[in-house]
């Protein structure tokens, strides 16, 4: 498969530039001005268009009525055709808490063979839990909540095929470290979150390994002067950290904040998205949770818990654009480059020649126009339809 892409304004080495560029089958072979077209690849005319890396959601529940805890083969695909009409190439489906049973069956729906052939924009999985703190539970359910335990980790990493890429503990917790060095010696990426850990606890967890925190600032304990915990050893570090940026989970001026402190560099922005996303206002599960929505919102039907979002990855740039000011070539990294680095997907995350053909076409206000992933073109939108 060859495609040849002209027209568009192409964010290469940081800067948008008035680039053609040239994918034989999932590479980018050749990217210049004015480059000659071959006779054999397809043509897409992307004039007046932003191109840029394809966008990575790390974090991500589910969406159109369908919740990953839960979730067969077919509603995996219905999923991903949705993620891609938002502009993603690459996700992890994250399980949350739950019974063993329940999340053993879906680790091994998630990471079967055919499910991930069907779904190649799927890089792996993300188990939120069940070593979490009942004090910062969140949306977790709480008698379902563990100690670390290096045994279970292995059930649930084998039934996964060895898929799980990113899993969420709280660093408090009894055999945290020992578990946080396992898991770092198989390659998963451990995020520290739903926590009350102190400084010294977190500190001791990123010493063994630890490389990100999970939607920072929510469900963990924050700072005071005299006791800096969690959050101001995640700041302090050059961990990653994940945010939700839909205007309910954290303030614009916090966004900022944090970007500040953190950098570009560092953080990620992900959508923590629920089966609702897409979905109207209404009730909807999460796990083994009611879930109810109202104007976006989403909260435990019991508790009026916040519990994830009902956001996209595209309205998460939009977002970000509006609440920095800043320029999109400055905030690509924080919805597709950060995370491809702390997966360690060097082919990923930046438009280049050799690279992955993992890229997004935005027009003027930032909707996705086309979307294409291993160098095949997985949706078009109303400017291609």
């Amino acid at each position: 498969m060859s495609l040849f892409i002209r027209g568009a304004q192409v964010l290469h080495q940081g800067t948008f530039k008035s680039l053609d560029v040239q994918i034989v089958k999932s590479r980018i072979i050749a990217m210049g001005e004015h480059l000659s077209i071959p006779s054999d690849a397809a043509f897409l005319d992307a004039a007046g268009l932003l191109l840029v890396p394809g966008f990575i959601d790390i974090h991500t529940h589910g969406a159109l009525e369908i919740d990953f805890n839960h979730a067969d083969a077919g509603q995996v695909n219905r999923v991903s055709r949705f993620f891609a009409s938002r502009g993603v190439t690459g996700y992890l489906p994250t399980i949350l808490t739950d019974t063993t049973q329940t999340m053993l069956r879906q680790l091994d729906v998630l990471s079967d063979p055919n499910v991930l052939a069907a779904n190649p924009t799927i890089a792996g999985i993300h188990l939120e839990g069940p070593f979490l703190c009942p004090a910062y539970k969140g949306a977790m359910p709480g008698h379902l909540l563990r100690q670390c335990d290096v045994a279970l980790f292995r059930e649930l990493y084998a039934a996964s095929r060895n898929t799980i890429k990113i899993m969420t503990l709280a660093p408090e917790l009894d055999g945290a470290i020992a578990l946080i060095e396992e898991a770092a010696s198989l390659g998963v990426n451990v995020s520290l979150g739903h926590s009350s850990a102190s400084y010294e606890q977190t500190m001791a967890a990123i010493k063994a390994g630890a490389k990100g925190t999970t939607h920072i600032m929510n469900a963990m304990k924050l700072l005071h002067m005299h006791d800096p915990a969690i959050l101001t050893a995640v700041l302090e570090q050059d961990v990653y950290a994940e945010m939700i940026c839909d205007g309910f989970h954290l303030h614009p001026p916090i966004v900022r904040l944090l970007l500040k402190i953190k950098g570009y560099d560092r953080m990620i922005a992900v959508t923590d998205s629920l089966s609702a996303t897409g979905c109207p206002n209404g009730s909807y599960q999460l796990g083994v949770h009611t879930v109810i929505v109202k104007d976006g919102d989403a909260k435990v039907a019991d508790s009026g818990v916040r519990a994830g979002s009902t956001l996209t990855m595209d309205r998460a740039l939009k977002n970000l654009l509006s609440y920095t000011g800043k320029p999109a070539e400055q905030l690509s990294a924080l919805v597709s480059t950060n995370a491809a680095r702390l997966l360690g997907l060097e082919d990923v995350g930046e438009l280049d020649v050799g690279k992955r053909a993992d890229l997004v076409a935005l027009d003027g206000d930032y909707r996705v126009q086309c979307t294409i992933a291993g160098g095949s073109i997985i949706h078009r939108g109303e400017r291609y339809v």
